[in-house]
């Protein structure tokens, strides 16, 4: 057998010097058999000492007497002591610790590829940089009052009571507009109750006779659109009424067709749920379903949930995180979130979760989660950051918590940012109602602790188990 020519790679070589990477391509270097006349330059030779030089070759950010200290900035009191004189001469020590270099320098490896994506993630990692590196300012005021205003116009319309044109492409969406809206005012701290009626007048015409909401005016019902269309209600909950249908919002979903609906998509075989009558099959759909169920207080008997726990296990991927299904499918942000609060519904978290599931290696997937410099999060392996993950990714960890740490006892995303009102997938994008929502219930997650609570009452009945919140 012939054996196989050696070919030298062309491949540039990448070096560390004085804790600074540097390329060279063989073309421009000397060959040379001897040790390197420049003691200084080396070649890691592990994982570790690679790992070790990418953090020693970032540099600090900037100290204060670097930088013009103004004393009178409104944002100063969040930060330093609020006895501090305006008259100081000297930046005083800050009561948090500054932002680490890996966060306010480039990333030391490039690819060197070119794509839409590898520019649009250099874009967003400067917009980024030039932020986390402003010791006078590092974390801005959220912007409650124009981002109010943006949530609102999703409610209540933004001209003679309805929505901008552009939304006629969102026309099966309506019950995730008005769901979106309500929950991102809600975390701002709006009381929603006074958009009730507004809410049930939408959302009662998207409900068919044979269960279920669609998410438009005539569409088929899905479990999606059901279960937006479900929270939205459970959100804006009681009226001055307390009797009958005009009380309770959610009286006015048909608990009975609604109950025979989730039967018609039950996958008996594998355990899951579909979305709808004919449609596909995937964790979103057990998790909409789970949590229908549990809000309007339906009974699980009957086989309801039979296997599907068993189904939610086996969507994990061998990287760690979930895929949408169990048949080898990439895993997603989105659906780990899923997989996980539909285990918890089910079952006590620290039983189900150890059962079903490989903690150790979603641990160490929802970790890789995080980009630097950027800050944010991402739903995929080699995927750019996106606001919408500080709910999906970072929400996990309150449910994996409850998984490690069992009942207890009751006791960033400022730079997605719009002026004109409105959060957004990330820097140089468009505010959305969608994003506004999920980015504002991770600025939550990140600054609350939550802890899980066992009770009693089961999932067939209105309450239950519930994960409770407390400040730090």
């Amino acid at each position: 057998m012939p054996q196989r020519p050696q070919v030298r790679s062309t491949r540039p070589k990448v070096i560390f010097t004085h804790n600074k990477m540097s390329a060279t391509s063989p073309s421009s270097s000397v060959s040379s058999s001897k040790a390197p006349s420049n003691p200084t330059t080396r070649t890691p030779s592990t994982p570790s000492e690679v790992f070790n030089d990418i953090l020693s070759s970032a540099q600090p950010p900037p100290t204060y007497s670097q930088q013009t200290w103004n004393p009178s900035n409104p944002y100063f009191p969040h930060y330093y002591s609020q006895n501090m004189s305006t008259t100081a001469t000297s930046p005083p020590e800050p009561l948090i610790p500054p932002t680490p270099a890996l966060f306010t320098t480039p990333p030391i490896l490039h690819d060197t590829l070119q794509t839409p994506s590898s520019k649009d993630q250099i874009s967003t990692a400067e917009i980024c940089m030039k932020h986390l590196s402003n010791p006078s300012d590092p974390f801005p005021i959220l912007s409650r009052r124009e981002h109010i205003a943006f949530l609102e116009g999703g409610i209540l319309g933004v001209q003679n009571g309805k929505l901008h044109q552009a939304m006629v492409a969102l026309d099966a969406s309506r019950p995730w507009i008005i769901y979106w809206c309500l929950q991102g005012l809600a975390s701002l701290g709006v009381d929603v109750g006074k958009y009730r009626e507004r809410v049930i007048s939408s959302l009662r015409p998207l409900q068919n006779e044979s269960g279920g909401f669609g998410g438009g005016n005539g569409q088929v019902s899905h479990v999606t659109a059901s279960y937006a269309a479900v929270l939205a209600l459970a959100a804006v909950g009681r009226g001055d009424d307390e009797d009958g249908e005009e009380g309770e919002a959610l009286g006015i979903v048909d608990r009975r067709t609604m109950f025979h609906w989730l039967h018609e998509i039950k996958d008996w075989e594998s355990g899951g749920f579909r979305v709808c009558v004919g449609g596909e099959e995937d964790v979103r759909g057990v998790y909409c379903a789970l949590v229908i169920l549990a809000l309007l207080g339906l009974p699980t008997s009957g086989n309801l949930v039979k296997g599907t726990k068993e189904y939610l296990g086996r969507c994990q991927t061998y990287e760690g995180g979930f895929g949408a299904t169990p048949n080898g499918n990439e895993a997603h942000g989105g659906y780990a979130f899923c997989t996980l609060a539909g285990l918890c519904i089910l079952g006590e978290p620290a039983v189900v979760l150890r059962k079903h599931l490989d903690l150790d290696r979603l641990v160490s997937w929802l970790s890789a989660r995080q980009h630097a410099p950027e800050g944010g999060l991402s739903g995929r392996t080699n995927k750019l950051v996106d606001g919408c993950y500080a709910t999906w990714v970072g929400g996990c960890w309150a449910l994996v918590e409850a998984g490690i740490n069992g009942p207890q006892d009751e006791n960033e995303e400022a730079l997605g940012e719009k002026k004109v009102g409105g959060l957004r997938d990330k820097p140089g994008k468009g505010a959305d109602h969608y994003h506004s929502n999920y980015i504002l219930l991770g600025l939550t997650s990140a600054q609350n602790y939550f802890y899980y609570t066992s009770s009693p009452i089961p999932l067939s009945s209105p309450g239950g188990a519930g994960m409770g919140a407390g400040g730090y």
